[in-house]
């Protein structure tokens, strides 16, 4: 019992489409005509370097970052997610209350 042609191609181990394997063993076996169906139609099966796949996956990759939130640039006015001037703002406030809680303190004595 012969294998048949997509088994022959999956044992081979060819890095070509299917359709472009089966092109070539029949230019190949020529005088032996009818040991390979012709392939008919179109493949569905991108080969793994296709530009396609790589613009697919490009644009996979563009849609997570703009889907997630991620900022690929700094924003400069910010430290630790807060604005800079909200930061120097409460670190005054904080200081002021600081430096009047130990000064009535030190009063008291």
């Amino acid at each position: 019992m012969e294998k048949s042609a997509n088994k022959r191609w999956k044992e081979s181990g060819s890095t070509l489409t299917f359709k472009e394997w089966i092109d070539r063993e029949n230019k190949k076996n020529q005088e032996f005509e009818g040991n390979f169906i012709p392939f008919q139609g179109e493949t569905k099966v991108n080969s793994v370097g296709s530009d396609s796949i790589k613009k697919t996956i490009d644009e996979a990759k563009q849609d997570l970052i703009d889907s997630s939130g991620y900022k690929l640039e700094t924003n400069k006015s910010n430290v630790l997610g807060l604005n800079k001037g909200v930061l120097v703002f409460s670190n005054l406030l904080i200081g002021r209350f600081l430096s009047f809680y130990f000064y009535q303190k030190y009063k008291k004595k």
